[in-house]
């Protein structure tokens, strides 16, 4: 079977990267629930502790389901858990719809908090497809492709939120309803959209053959000149091409034993020579299942997350109860449509804080490695020290200005955080089984962020 062109990989990578973005953008709905809770809670009468209950559902069930999903992505592909999406979405926020308007009675509030296991798991799902499509279509320009694509996860709930502030959020009652709905449609379009246009292109043909590479190593072409986004990782020539579709023809066993293909080969080797000698030593193992979790470096990834990333989880699920708090006591005529713009506006902070932050951070790792040599870890030691900052002004905030910058800062720290972790993770331990691996990791966030 020929190999696809240059051309035809250059294309079908970039409706990959579209459809990705927008896979992450129904992923992204599951920071929204400070746009609605409180509207939801006063109509059903729920307690403040049962509203933080439905909200951590939704947490649980994204962050708890994502070894399967992951492992789903790695073995399924992206379109069978698009459609996943596409269905759990709709339905859930329809049903979160249809109780608030009082159609499907009034629940308990535990069948609400099955409605946000399902918000979860179709966050989960469209984000998996994502991100696993995505690292496995990208090398050269992972730490950009990756973070561009969870930058939509990021940006997601700051367009959201201006939507109902502008569309829903007007006059004296807030359409809490009419919001509702309008999500359970944008999940399923874009979740549909993202099923069409996903797929695994590859890294391309491989690189030209090399005598002198160790066995377990790939050629590393950071020097290349071509260096865009969605070009081929491996820039190879005409030639080259022919002589690989020549190999392929004649059988696997023809493939050079060394410096063909890494992901046949587990072993580890460490050379401090970096890629001056045009090996690439991050990509050197390919680890999962039981070998990834007993690995040092994996282990020390997840207590990052566990540490960092629940304070975001935290942060996100409470700012509603924040800012109402900060709001009534403040103010001797509160107006509950004005608290909902004030939420909204602070969900907004947070999210395009994290867009900026997953977007800026997949550039300064892949710059910092291509021409300084900077190691992507001492980056994610900048990363740490950033929440940690953030989160000493949000708790000092007496006012609501002062809330906002901590808003601002957290949203920041959260995107350096989840746009270096998934890139960290593939270049560490490769992708044969970054979503399960990635999957495996990120369920150490459900276990501190709530």
């Amino acid at each position: 079977m020929a190999l696809p062109t240059r051309s035809q990989r250059y294309w079908l990578r970039t409706l990959s990267m579209l459809g990705a973005c927008l896979a992450t953008t129904t992923s992204g709905t599951i920071y929204l629930f400070s746009t609605y809770g409180p509207a939801l809670s006063r109509r059903l009468h729920l307690t403040s502790t049962q509203a933080n209950v439905a909200a951590i559902a939704a947490n649980y069930g994204q962050l708890l389901s994502g070894p399967f999903f992951g492992w789903a992505a790695d073995t399924v592909g992206p379109q069978v858990l698009s459609g996943f999406a596409a269905m759990g979405s709709f339905a859930a926020f329809s049903a979160l719809a249809y109780t608030y308007e009082g159609s499907l009675g009034m629940p308990s509030w535990l069948l609400l908090a099955g409605y946000m296991v399902l918000v979860g798991l179709a966050s989960q799902s469209a984000n998996m497809a994502a991100v696993t499509t995505t690292t496995k279509n990208f090398k050269q320009n992972r730490g950009s492709a990756v973070s561009l694509c969870v930058a939509f996860f990021g940006l997601s709930p700051f367009v959201l939120s201006h939507v109902s502030t502008l569309f829903f959020a007007v006059g004296d009652k807030p359409d809490t309803f009419g919001y509702l709905k309008f999500l359970s449609y944008l999940g399923l379009t874009t979740s549909l959209l993202a099923a069409l246009s996903l797929t695994v292109v590859g890294f391309g043909p491989s690189r030209r053959y090399r005598q002198d590479i160790p066995h377990g190593f790939i050629v590393d072409r950071a020097s290349d000149t071509s260096s865009g986004l969605l070009s081929d990782s491996h820039s190879e020539t005409t030639t080259d091409e022919e002589q690989q579709q020549a190999l392929l023809a004649h059988g696997s066993e023809s493939l050079p034993s060394a410096g063909y293909n890494a992901a046949s080969s587990s072993q580890v080797v460490s050379d401090p020579r970096g890629t001056l000698d045009g090996i690439d030593y991050d990509t050197a193992r390919e680890l999962g299942g039981m070998s990834y979790l007993r690995d040092p470096e994996a282990q020390l990834l997840a207590l990052v997350l566990f540490l960092c990333a629940g304070i975001g989880v935290f942060y996100n699920n409470n700012i509603g109860t924040i800012v109402n708090a900060l709001y009534f006591s403040s103010t001797d005529d509160p107006d509950p449509s004005a608290a909902q713009r004030l939420i909204n506006h602070h969900v907004a902070v947070v999210s395009l804080g994290s867009f900026v932050g997953r977007l800026a951070i997949g550039a300064v790792t892949d710059l910092g490695k291509r021409f300084w040599g900077l190691p992507r870890s001492g980056i994610l030691v900048v990363v740490v020290f950033c929440m940690v900052m953030s989160q000493i002004i949000a708790g000092a905030a007496e006012s609501l200005t002062t809330l906002l910058v901590g808003s601002a800062l957290t949203g920041l720290s959260y995107g350096f955080l989840f746009g270096i972790m998934p890139t960290l993770v593939s270049v560490w331990f490769g992708t044969s089984h970054f979503g399960s691996n990635w999957g495996m990791t990120t369920v150490f966030i459900g276990f501190s962020g709530q």
